[in-house]
């Protein structure tokens, strides 16, 4: 079932990614603060997923959960919501043109949001197992 799930989320994702990198070019762009916050806002998220890329690289999910506490996890959660918006801040909002044009930025969203869904499923089972009941910390 979860085989289904995740390939679901490519067409979720890719619908989402539309809305919101159209919603960025009728809304955010015309408000040149809001624009300015949110994309030095969405700079810091990625860093702080590069540095849990890193992270599970170097440590993998149980050692960083163990090292970090239980706020890793709810860390990771919301780095896995705020990912996708915050990369398509950066290449819409760069400047009023964009790095890219709003639906030039739409696939390369939603294949983020699917590198997405398989980093959460990876730290989600070695955390708390496959059927969320067997692993070190269910």
């Amino acid at each position: 079932m979860e085989v289904f799930a995740i390939l679901l989320s490519l067409p979720a994702a890719f619908l989402a990614s539309l809305a919101y990198c159209y919603l960025l070019t009728k809304i955010v762009l015309r408000e040149d603060a809001l624009r300015r916050a949110m994309w030095r806002g969405s700079v810091l998220v990625l860093i702080a997923f590069a540095i849990e890329v890193t992270l599970l690289a170097t440590a993998g999910a149980v050692r960083s959960r163990t090292l970090l506490g239980p706020m890793f996890y709810v860390a990771h959660s919301l780095l896995f919501f705020l990912g996708t918006p915050a990369l398509a801040n950066l290449l819409v909002l760069r400047q009023p043109r964009g790095i890219l044009r709003w639906y030039w930025a739409v696939p390369v969203c939603t294949l983020f949001a699917f590198g997405l869904v398989i980093l959460q499923y990876g730290v989600s089972e070695a955390l708390f197992g496959v059927d969320g009941r067997h692993g070190p910390f269910s």
